[in-house]
């Protein structure tokens, strides 16, 4: 099989190797591996990919045809969405289907475990020792919702709940900053409008609405994919912009020049903000090819500082270890102090 797991889950191009038949497989392989634990519950998210609705609904029957209990997103969602729904529900994991950045004829099957991030290696190791052990099991959607082993839940609700009690609106308040805010054709779109609503801050999106084909671009925020933006960005119209990837895990930003600001600047910002004007402390975390800038910073400081091979569950696992305030990578994804060891694309922004 065409399977193989990566730093963040399976991804393959539709049609070609993510059908629906590798994607049963892979839904037995891991409901084969969580259903040893008792009582195993798991919550499934999904993007706005081509078919990511169908691909969802297909791994809640096969999860729950091997009794497992699911909470499946009533929509499409952010990442962190599902992620915060495992550690508010304390469920044994969950998966989103999203192929996050990658081009649009990819879609993808991301694992999440226990602790809200991201699978560690050796659970991806068991789901693909798994692969085609067991004959896959289907229970229909409407007889696994009837039955009480799937329940579909409003993810967003709780979120948004959350955020407005990790940022401090009363700073923003008054603030008359205008906003532009790129979504990329992903399921960002409308959750930084909504969490500063209420605020004298003007947002305005961009490559707002689904389009699986994202507009002919990756929806991956680096240069290469941000034209329009860099473009609106120089009319002079804003003064910051937020980019966020296909599924909002991650987040760039572009300055009022219209030149882009890259993941280890905008790190270092966060971590300056943390330590000067919340007043928090802890250790921080940054892959080998981010910004040496997070290292003098760190060392400005007297802070700890790690520095781990690319990908963010090497963060993550850190971040289970000890009190960190900020761990990041250089694509854009980061995780920061009072949350999950879990990249937040629209809380950074």
């Amino acid at each position: 099989m065409a399977v193989k797991f990566g730093t963040d889950g399976w991804r393959a191009i539709i049609s070609k190797d993510f059908t629906f038949d590798n994607l049963r497989a892979v839904t037995q392989a891991t409901a084969d591996h969580f259903k040893k634990e008792k009582n195993a519950a798991l919550a499934v998210g999904y993007d706005w990919r081509f078919l990511s609705e169908k691909y969802a609904e297909m791994v809640a029957e096969i999860l729950s045809a091997n009794g497992i209990k699911v909470i499946l997103s009533d929509k499409a969602v952010p990442t962190p969405l599902v992620s915060l729904m495992i550690k508010q529900k304390k469920l044994s994991g969950g998966i989103v289907i999203t192929a996050s950045h990658n081009p649009p004829c990819y879609n993808g099957f991301k694992i999440k475990e226990a602790y809200a991030g991201s699978a560690d290696q050796e659970t991806t190791k068991s789901v693909e020792s798994n692969l085609g052990k067991n004959e896959v099991k289907v229970l229909p959607i409407e007889k696994a919702i009837k039955d009480g082993l799937v329940s579909v839940v409003d993810f967003k609700k709780d979120y948004m709940k959350f955020i407005g009690s990790y940022i401090d609106k009363s700073v923003l308040k008054d603030s008359d900053i205008k906003v532009l805010v790129d979504c990329m054709h992903g399921v960002g779109d409308g959750y930084i409008k909504e969490v500063l609503s209420g605020t004298k801050i003007s947002v305005t999106q961009m490559r707002a609405g689904r389009d699986p084909l994202f507009g002919g671009f990756s929806p991956e925020p680096i240069p290469k994919n941000l034209g329009p933006v860099f473009d609106e960005m120089k009319k002079g119209k804003y003064d910051i912009a937020i980019v966020n990837d296909g599924d909002a895990d991650r987040i760039g930003a572009v300055t009022p020049k219209g030149e882009f600001m890259g993941a280890g600047q905008i790190m270092a910002l966060l971590l300056l903000h943390f330590i000067e004007d919340k007043k928090w402390t802890g250790s921080v975390v940054k892959t080998v090819t981010n910004t040496t800038l997070i290292e003098r910073i760190a060392k400005k400081y007297k802070m700890k500082l790690h520095e781990t091979p690319v990908g963010f569950k090497y963060i993550c696992r850190i971040m289970l270890e000890e009190d960190v305030l900020i761990g990041g990578e250089e694509s854009g994804g980061i995780g920061v102090k009072g949350y999950m060891p879990e990249r937040d694309g629209i809380l950074l922004g």
